[in-house]
């Protein structure tokens, strides 16, 4: 179905919707009740509905949103921004929770900013190399390259905005100053091995703009949109006694023409 038709069926939508307090169900001729179909997964992304539309992203199963554990190869023990936030981050927990989960915002396919418990931002110290979790919001310093290994991609490196990797120097420090040998060995206290935790990865239309960029991404869903539900569907639900649907959209869309990124005007 093409674009046209679709917006034409949101807009008289939104009109019945608007409306509905003045106008009753002989004004509008509509015949009660109504037997009406669910179009989920169409304007708005529903991951689990279509898993496919996310194969395309590079490192996929790091999206944002993603909730992720580090481990000190070197000491066996989980990073953890202690006091949840707000504080050093260290490298000192046998077994890992809320304090020592980290949840990504992605940049791009290499670059992400980590978010703590209390929501504070995994970054750069001051002037110094120490490691902290202290801004609320994201900026340079609180970026980083997460370096996959080959053979291994839960086996990690984490690359600061100075040009280094952090390494757990002991079980209280974490800094950003190991520019020694890329070996991937367990002794070397720049490799990490992280956890993604089991069921804290988001499948949206978030995920898919922001994944792919905005170029890719408009690819991706105008070619789901147009093929996903098309008029010889609507031509089965009529057919088979519906009367009417249901069609969710994203809030997004009220933004139109300048939608907040990565989301895209349609």
């Amino acid at each position: 179905m093409g674009y046209f038709h679709c917006h034409i069926t949101l807009v008289l939508g939104f009109f019945l919707i608007s409306c509905a307090p003045l106008l009753s169900h002989a004004d509008v001729g509509l015949k009660l009740p109504l037997k009406a179909v669910n179009l989920g997964n169409w304007l708005v992304t529903e991951g689990w509905m279509k898993p496919s539309l996310f194969d395309g992203i590079p490192n996929k199963d790091l999206l944002d949103g993603t909730q992720v554990q580090f481990m000190s190869t070197k000491w066996q023990k989980y990073v953890c921004a202690e006091n949840g936030g707000g504080t050093n981050v260290v490298a000192n927990r046998a077994s890992a929770s809320g304090w020592e989960t980290f949840r990504l915002w992605r940049v791009n396919q290499s670059y992400f900013n980590l978010r703590v418990f209390y929501k504070q931002f995994v970054g750069l110290g001051g002037q110094g190399a120490g490691i902290v979790a202290t801004s609320t919001t994201p900026g340079n310093q609180e970026t980083f390259q997460i370096v996959r290994n080959d053979g291994d991609p839960n086996r990690i490196r984490l690359k600061a905005s100075n040009g280094m990797f952090l390494q757990a120097n002991s079980e209280m420090q974490v800094t950003a100053d190991y520019g020694g040998p890329s070996s991937w060995a367990d002794d070397n206290p720049s490799v990490f091995k992280m956890t993604i935790v089991s069921g804290g990865t988001l499948h949206g239309e978030y995920q898919i703009t922001n994944g792919y960029g905005p170029d890719k991404a408009r690819q991706i869903l105008q070619e789901h949109w147009n093929t996903y539900i098309t008029d010889e569907d609507f031509k089965f639900m009529s057919q088979n006694g519906l009367t009417a649907v249901r069609i969710p959209v994203g809030w997004w869309i009220a933004k139109d023409p300048t939608p907040p990124k990565p989301f895209f005007c349609r």
